[in-house]
């Protein structure tokens, strides 16, 4: 069975116009005007395909083959459609446009398999709205609960459920939100799969097609609040200033450079994004949060990491006499994928002589959330020059199309099995 290349391409290209910034990346934030659009382009889509479309209170996309039983197990496949701000035209999108294509070729095709097939949407995976990844993942395996729609709040103070109430009103007038019912019965599924970009360099510069996925990065989050004395950026000495943002910058710089010095070379350290007050050019800064990241495949090194930083942004701000407050934000365990899955890519891989590699994510993914409760595999592409969650982001089209291919063969195999 063939998937229509013509056709993945082109609702890549068409859904990458639902954007907030045309022109400059990709911007397209769960619960926001581009992202009705895109739900409203996917569902028009496998409608037309005769597929059934499922949409729960957190937002999150199932849609199955009209010929689905409920005595059968379920394979699923997708990724998210939300972005960063300003990123790239496949993170995320090309997963759902695959998991889009294998249920339009199935559709079409009217074969019958022992397993049920659905494709699976994930809401506010990239967490730009209320700094909390995999939010719709997250409620869909439990762990975040009823208590989670007040306490993730964004920006500007709101929270999700202030926010899911008010997309709920733009898109069908509710004024209800129940999520007693999101978590999903995992003894019905057999096995999930994600197709997604690399984000990394790594495919692209040994020239392979293919990435099979053995583990996936965890990382801890901690949000860093530093307080100095604001003053005047002319009259103030040099020694009498308590500038919050120069101790951060120590702070990260410091931070870097103790991670850099990891052995094996794998973990990573990110501060991506920081909030200045008062944000005056001539004023002494105040106060600065800002929020810090480690990631590694080993839960020892990501805390071994983490407690060592901490200590040392204590320190550094001890010294500069700036007051500190620390907390935990959020954290994702690292985790190896399943084996058989793992095992039946290689093989498929083999018998197509696809050029390929077993190999690490360091991003992390809706795939981890359900990792935890059902066969889990994931299935990379290239990233031209490793470039990711920016708008030169991208893939040639041999390879997207490879991938989705790929993902096809296995989910049949899937779909024949007992």
């Amino acid at each position: 069975m063939k998937i229509n290349a013509k056709r993945l391409l082109d609702n890549l290209n068409n859904l990458k116009k639902f954007t907030d910034t045309p022109g400059k990346g990709v911007t397209r934030f769960s619960y926001g005007s581009e992202d009705i659009k895109a739900r409203e382009y996917i569902a028009s889509k496998v409608s037309a395909a005769g597929c059934s479309v499922h949409e729960d209170a957190l937002h999150n996309l199932r849609i199955g083959l009209k010929d689905n039983s409920t005595h059968k197990k379920t394979v699923v496949a997708g990724s998210h459609i939300d972005t960063v701000k300003n990123g790239g035209w496949l993170d995320g999108i090309y997963g759902v446009c695959g998991a889009m294509e294998v249920i339009e070729t199935l559709a079409k095709s009217g074969a019958s398999f022992h397993n049920n097939y659905e494709m699976v949407i994930f809401a506010e995976e990239e967490g730009s709205n209320f700094d909390s990844t995999m939010t719709g993942s997250k409620f869909i395996t439990g762990f975040y609960d009823e208590s989670t729609l007040d306490s993730l709040r964004n920006d500007i103070g709101e929270s999700l459920r202030d926010v899911l109430l008010d997309f709920n009103k733009k898109v069908d007038g509710s004024s209800s939100l129940d999520v007693s019912n999101i978590r999903w019965d995992f003894n019905r599924i057999k096995s999930m799969f994600e197709l997604h970009i690399e984000q990394g360099p790594v495919l692209d510069q040994q020239k392979l097609s293919l990435g099979i996925v053995e583990s996936i990065f965890g990382m801890r989050v901690i949000e860093v609040i530093l307080t100095g004395v604001g003053n005047h950026a002319g009259a103030t000495p040099m020694t009498e200033r308590f500038d919050a943002l120069s101790v951060a910058a120590q702070c990260i710089t410091t931070a870097e450079d103790m991670v850099r010095s990891d052995p094996d070379k794998r973990t990573v350290v990110t501060v991506g994004k920081l909030e200045v007050k008062p944000n005056c050019s001539n004023v002494i800064p105040e106060a600065v949060k800002f929020y810090l990241e480690v990631r590694d495949k080993d839960r020892n090194k990501i805390d071994f990491y983490i407690d060592e930083i901490k200590s040392l942004i204590f320190d550094i701000a001890e010294s500069r006499d700036v007051k500190c407050e620390m907390k935990e934000h959020s954290k994702s365990t690292p985790l190896r994928l399943n084996k058989r899955l793992m095992d039946k890519m290689v093989s498929k891989a083999n018998d197509q002589n696809l050029a390929y590699k077993v190999m690490d994510s360091g991003a992390v993914h809706d795939a981890c959330m359900i990792a935890n409760f059902a066969d889990t595999g994931m299935i990379f592409v290239p990233s031209i020059n490793g470039r990711s969650h920016v708008p030169e982001e991208n893939t040639d089209k041999a390879d997207l199309i490879t991938g989705v291919q790929f993902l096809l063969d296995i989910i049949i195999d899937e779909l024949k099995e007992g």
